[in-house]
């Protein structure tokens, strides 16, 4: 036999006989959605490291250098190491910093540098140049193995620096939604 509702009681739809219970559905939706969202930051960061491994600038893990660069002739380009221009300075490199462009790889011919050195806000960049000749160059300097251009025109993008901001936005959405809910949650309880 159906009970009857209590006066004051607000009915359950298609039970007028059950009152209305007040699930705390937004704080566990709040959490779930935080949870979700430091999963995903998780995963993009990972994704980060395995984009960044594919990629060719100086900056990313175990890249090399590309055999030549294309280049326009007047345009400003800058020379970068992985080795890091606090590296190369303390080891005295760039006092007697010299450089080479070729074409062929055979005829080396001098490359006018303008030194960044006292530029302490790029940490990777050892100096700019403009570039003598248009075409694919291969640039070399004394003393540092490797050298990359950074900023040539074939450059690729870096892709993996969009993955790290986007896992930084979701780190964040997720670590302030799931404090909300489990502090809305906690609330609740008590």
């Amino acid at each position: 036999m159906p009970t009857q509702p209590v006066a004051g009681d607000p009915p359950v739809a298609g039970n007028p006989a059950v009152p209305a219970v007040a699930l705390p559905r937004g704080p566990m939706l709040r959490l779930a959605a935080g949870v979700a969202l430091l999963l995903l930051a998780v995963l993009l960061f990972a994704g980060f490291r395995l984009v960044a491994q594919g990629q060719r600038h100086s900056y990313d893990p175990d890249a090399s250098p590309a055999k030549s660069y294309r280049l326009t002739a007047g345009r400003s380009y800058q020379l970068s190491s992985p080795i890091g221009l606090t590296a190369l300075q303390s080891h005295g490199v760039l006092t007697s910093l010299a450089c080479s462009w070729s074409t062929d790889g055979q005829l080396q011919h001098p490359l006018e540098l303008a030194t960044a050195e006292a530029d302490d806000r790029d940490m990777r960049t050892f100096a700019t140049f403009a570039a003598p000749a248009t075409g694919a160059l291969q640039v070399s300097c004394t003393r540092i193995d490797k050298v990359f251009i950074d900023d040539a025109d074939d450059a690729g993008r870096d892709h993996s620096a969009l993955l790290v901001l986007l896992a930084i936005v979701a780190g964040f959405a997720g670590v302030s939604a799931t404090v909300s809910g489990g502090y809305a949650l906690s609330q609740l309880r008590s």
